[in-house]
Formats: structure tokens, C-alpha cells, sequence
């Protein structure tokens, strides 16, 4: 990562911190290089989105071995259990019926009947039903446990000049931010995008 750019998203109480190379390869050393560098603003602490991810794997992680070293506390931020099960169940349920009927739709041999026809519009249905879900879960479901973990963070502290660094999922950052505006959180925040530290 050859270049790390601090730029102002909405509101000068809130930063993003961009990678200008979105196809670049993150290193042991640029994961350290970022750390410093935030660790230099001050930020009083850092919230994980785990997403998928789970605790014991995240603390294996070079992200996690870096903020430990530099004495930045982090926050964890994962779904509670019973709405990864109840969405998981409901994501089996459409899957399973989105790949039975697209079997059988493949399987014809007369694509054009009204029988194949019914099939097409019933898959594309199924898809788009995954996609809604899927999308619900990140946008709204995703980012409402976020927001309440930092709040819970940000509540039994005195000090109300915090900066503080949240690594997540991009499209759930602007989301994010307006719920920190809606609770009146002045905090400044620094985004930086989690994918590119995980992997």
C-alpha cells in the first residue's frame, strides 16, 4: 500500500480512511503502518465488525497481534446468536428452494413452456428475495448492533473528545454514521475498511 489518505466523509466530525489502491495486496507491514499512524491522531480505542469472523479467529489475526502491541483497546461487534440462527435458517430456506427449482428449470428440455416459463419467474423471485434479505442483514440488522455496541462503549466515558477507529464492512458506514448523529455522539470516527486487514 503505497499511499494513506485521511478524507473527510459528510461532516468534519467524521473521517474515512481510504486505500487509493482498492486492488492492492495489504501487508504485515502496512497493517503496522496504519496502526502507527492512528495510534499517532490519538484513538482512545478501536471497534471490530466481525461479521462472519469469530473472536477466537480475529484474535489470531495480524490486525489484532498489531493493536495489542500498540496498546489500542478494541471493541468486538458480532450479531447476537439468535439472529445469525434465525436469518441463517431463513437464508438455507430460500436457498434451498432457489437451487431445487433452478435444477429442475435446467433440466427441461422445452425452455419456453408455460411450465418452464412459471419456473423462470419463480427463480428470479427466490434470487431477489436472497438479495433483499441478505442486503436487510447488512444494512439495517448489521449496522443497528454496531451502533449499539459503540454507544455502550462511548457511554461510561467522561472524556466527550473521543477519536476512535471502527474497522468494518464500507457499505455500512454511512449507516453507521447517521445513527451516531441520530444518538448526538460527537465523537470523531475513522472508518477503515476490514476486508483489506482480514484476510
Amino acid at each position: 500500500m503505497k499511499s494513506i489518505m485521511f478524507e473527510s466523509l459528510a461532516d468534519r466530525n467524521f473521517s474515512v480512511y481510504l486505500i487509493r489502491d482498492l486492488d492492492a495486496e495489504v501487508t504485515k507491514e502496512d497493517i503496522e503502518d496504519v496502526v502507527e499512524k492512528i495510534k499517532n491522531i490519538p484513538i482512545h480505542f478501536a471497534t471490530i465488525d466481525l461479521g462472519y469472523t469469530t473472536l477466537r479467529e480475529f484474535n489470531e489475526t495480524y490486525l489484532a497481534h498489531v493493536l495489542k502491541q500498540y496498546e489500542i483497546p478494541y471493541f468486538t461487534v458480532e450479531l447476537p446468536h439468535y439472529v445469525k440462527g434465525h436469518y441463517s435458517s431463513q437464508i438455507t430456506e430460500i436457498q434451498n428452494k432457489y437451487v431445487e427449482l433452478k435444477s429442475t428449470y435446467d433440466s427441461l428440455k422445452d425452455k419456453n413452456s408455460p411450465g418452464a416459463q412459471e419456473l423462470s419467474y419463480l427463480i428470479d423471485y427466490y434470487s431477489n428475495e436472497l438479495m433483499e434479505l441478505k442486503h436487510y442483514i447488512n444494512s439495517q440488522v448489521r449496522t443497528d448492533a454496531i451502533t449499539k455496541r459503540i454507544l455502550e462503549v462511548l457511554k461510561d466515558r467522561e472524556d466527550k473528545e473521543i477519536t476512535f477507529v471502527h474497522f468494518g464492512e464500507e457499505n455500512s458506514f454511512m449507516e453507521i454514521m447517521k445513527q451516531m448523529k441520530e444518538a448526538n455522539i460527537k465523537a470523531n470516527i475513522l472508518f477503515i475498511q476490514k476486508s483489506k486487514f482480514l484476510n
